[in-house]
């Protein structure tokens, strides 16, 4: 009974996280960035604490694992869509956002084990990149999309050329 009351702990987190991410688009469209960052901040603690505990409990489970990948996604796809919303970011980039996530989510159902240097970390390169927007000043979104667009680009590539010459193996 205690272990399947621990088994729904991290999946709640990731819930919270999908809860907070419309928590942040209300604060953020309101003009209140202090509360933004705050719950922003909170959101991504909450994606490490779930991981972690799935870990320590031993309670890591496919269900779960695509849970918090998709309450990542989420975060990400309302952080930038609250920037586009205020002109910040283009509406493009969201498609390559969603690129990355679909090509993630298509390859995890191959069996194929994918080692995958550069994406396995785009997630928290998002993650980054929504701090800076939130917390610099507007000179620098020309640079941070740019920095989008090259490591998207990369990550792309990358997870495409594992399966190219792990085919040919």
């Amino acid at each position: 009974m205690k272990k399947d009351f621990f088994k729904k702990i991290p999946s709640a987190i990731s819930i919270l996280r999908i809860i907070l991410a419309f928590v942040f688009l209300f604060f953020f469209l309101n003009d209140k960035l202090v509360l933004s960052v705050i719950i922003f901040i909170f959101a991504i603690f909450s994606d490490a604490l779930d991981g972690y505990l799935a870990r320590k409990f031993d309670i890591d489970t496919s269900f779960g694992a695509y849970l918090d990948i998709t309450a990542d996604f989420f975060l990400v796809l309302i952080a930038f869509s609250s920037f586009i919303l205020k002109g910040i970011y283009p509406v493009w980039i969201l498609f390559l956002i969603i690129l990355v996530f679909l090509q993630f989510i298509i390859t995890s159902k191959f069996k194929i084990l994918v080692y995958d240097p550069i994406g396995k970390y785009y997630g928290s390169f998002l993650f980054i990149i929504i701090l800076i927007t939130l917390i610099s000043p507007n000179t620098v979104y020309g640079f941070l999309l740019d920095i989008i667009i090259i490591f998207t680009l990369i990550s792309l590539i990358s997870r495409c050329l594992f399966f190219i010459f792990k085919n040919r193996n």
